[in-house]
């Protein structure tokens, strides 16, 4: 037996309990269906090649036509024309027409001329200068074209023999390597496996003027002359001046800007500086001021109270006064300063036209020096400074007059190397010193050992040590 449910009265007095109570899903649905004919039109004014399709075939099967399948390539270009499918929900389907027909069109923002472009477009085409513009611009869109058309087009001429190099050019050996005092094995070993050599240092600016080889300063002969040998003392006791003063110098601006104290001055100051403000702890009675009155605990104000004591007319009259005469003061001082810059516009030019010329004449005498420099300077194959050449000196008392006595005071293949580097035939080069490990030494002791080879062996050890510490100082 159907159980038949009462309907439940509710009251529908607002707009939310009817909603809430009355089943509007037909009235919806039709909606949506009138909404869907306006997008995409009404059956009734579709023409029926639309709607229905004539089948003429009937149920014969359809021969599949013998078509060959498109590759992957072909594939993605025909896709190319297509819409995308992120693009696809802004393509209007929509075939309700505009309700306002008059619609105004927007342009969109720098589309429109204004004043200030038609006044400049009418001033360039007055000038000329937009019809060369536009010229230039064809110009310019045709070359691109030729240019573009010429990097597609293949090489049409085969007139390169590949076989007329030899064996070592064909590896990728340049033809400078390629000599015949060179060994093949050493041609080969110059060239990495890109068969690239390595970048060349960029040529020099400049042709260098500089002698083949420096040649020394005849005072440095095994047996000089007096006046030859007085000449180049006087050289290196400038040189070695010039050197005291740099050292002089960088003492004064280092160590000699600090105070040297004894550690019980430095630990006195110390105790001073930390100890300032604080009561002195082995007589107290001095902290207190023995002009002051003894206080029976009552409370005074550090400064004074302040009466608000008003201005009468008088007063503020003459500070007016003072005020407005001051400013006349002023004024004057700076009319009186004028007249006399006035007067001053004569001396002021003439010292002006000569800071001029004395600044062309600096200029001039920079130029040509920077100028000279560069005829003669060496070209830089690296980093690093050409080492600068000292002068040498040798001791009267060791100056011999023949070739048999004499004693070699410089290294001759050091000597040789640093001239090429300052004549710039090589790259000037940075001594790198590796620090060596101390290695640590002990007396490993025997049965045939005795103390007293224990104390001989550290006594030497101790004596060699002190002489490494005397030696770096």
């Amino acid at each position: 037996m159907t159980i038949v449910k009462k309907k439940k009265r509710v009251s529908k007095k607002s707009k939310t309990a009817w909603r809430k109570h009355c089943d509007i899903a037909d009235v919806e649905a039709f909606l949506e269906d009138q909404r869907l004919e306006e997008r995409l039109g009404k059956f009734e004014t579709k023409p029926d090649e639309e709607l229905f399709v004539l089948d003429t075939k009937g149920e014969e099967e359809d021969v599949k036509p013998d078509i060959k399948p498109l590759s992957a390539k072909q594939l993605k270009r025909a896709k190319l024309a297509e819409t995308p499918k992120c693009f696809h929900i802004l393509i209007n389907s929509s075939k309700v027409s505009d309700p306002n027909a008059k619609r105004n069109t927007v342009k969109q923002p720098g589309t429109k001329s204004t004043d200030l472009s038609k006044l400049s477009e009418k001033r360039q085409l007055e000038k000329g200068t937009l019809q060369k513009k536009l010229e230039l611009m064809k110009k310019n869109k045709k070359l691109a074209v030729v240019k573009r058309k010429k990097g597609q087009t293949n090489r049409q001429r085969y007139d390169k023999d590949i076989w007329e190099k030899s064996e070592l050019e064909a590896k990728g050996i340049p033809e400078t390597l390629c000599d015949d005092f060179i060994s093949p094995e050493a041609q080969l070993h110059n060239v990495p496996v890109t068969k690239r050599l390595r970048s060349k240092p960029p040529p020099p600016k400049t042709v260098v003027s500089r002698a083949a080889v420096e040649v020394p300063h005849p005072g440095v002969s095994y047996n000089p002359s007096y006046k030859e040998h007085q000449e180049l003392l006087q050289e290196v006791v400038v040189h070695e001046q010039m050197m005291m003063k740099k050292q002089a110098h960088l003492q004064r601006v280092t160590t000699g800007m600090f105070r040297k104290i004894t550690p019980q001055e430095k630990e006195n100051q110390w105790l001073e500086e930390m100890s300032t403000g604080l009561p002195h702890p082995h007589n107290p009675a001095t902290d207190q001021d023995p002009t002051e009155e003894p206080s029976d605990d009552e409370y005074k104000a550090i400064n004074p109270p302040v009466q608000n004591k008003k201005k009468d007319h008088k007063t503020r009259r003459k500070q007016k006064e003072r005020i407005l005469e001051k400013e006349k003061l002023k004024r004057q001082k700076i009319d009186k300063q004028k007249i006399t810059d006035i007067y001053k516009l004569r001396k002021i030019q003439a010292s002006v036209s000569k800071k001029e010329q004395l600044d062309a004449k600096l200029r001039e005498k920079r130029t040509s020096k920077r100028l000279q420099r560069a005829t003669t300077a060496l070209p830089a194959l690296n980093a690093h400074k050409a080492p600068v050449k000292e002068p040498e000196f040798v001791d009267p008392k060791q100056l011999t007059g023949d070739l048999r006595n004499i004693s070699g005071s410089a290294s001759l293949l050091r000597d040789r190397f640093q001239s090429l580097q300052r004549r710039g035939a090589l790259a000037a080069s940075k001594i790198m010193m590796t620090k060596r490990k101390k290695l640590k030494k002990y007396y490993k002791p025997g049965h045939k050992v005795t103390d007293q080879d224990v104390d001989n062996f550290m006594k030497k050890s101790q004596a060699k040590a002190m002489a490494t510490l005397l030696r770096d100082k």
